[in-house]
């Protein structure tokens, strides 16, 4: 019976939450998406982790050399980095914050003109 409640929760587009808060180490994030449709700001969408609390943002304009953290955001699926200059290539990657080692590995970075 259980199996079947899962399985129509699944079909009808609603995510499933955990009611679990035990700490433990938390998983890698993953980068969405990052949209670059407004001038001088780039949007970040990203996969939530579990027990995450809160999210990191970094970015790079020197291929990974040296890297510039933005703000922290309370979500992962709508980080918004402003301000941006035109024209600069930014590498991008964000981590979670919580779990029992405080912060998740950080996510493969993915690179983006800003406009």
């Amino acid at each position: 019976m259980r199996r079947i409640g899962l399985n129509l929760l699944l079909s009808s587009g609603f995510e499933v939450n955990s009611t679990n808060r035990t700490s433990g180490p938390l998983d890698t994030p993953s980068i969405n998406d990052i949209l670059n449709n407004v001038s001088g700001q780039l949007t970040v969408r990203g996969q939530a982790v579990l027990n995450g609390r809160m999210y990191k943002v970094r970015s790079s304009t020197d291929g990974g050399k040296t890297w510039t953290e933005w703000p922290q955001f309370n979500g992962a699926r709508l980080m918004v980095l402003k301000p941006t200059l035109p024209g600069t290539v930014y590498m991008v990657e964000f981590c979670a914050l919580g779990g029992s080692t405080l912060q998740s590995p950080w996510s493969n970075p993915v690179s983006i003109m800003a406009t």
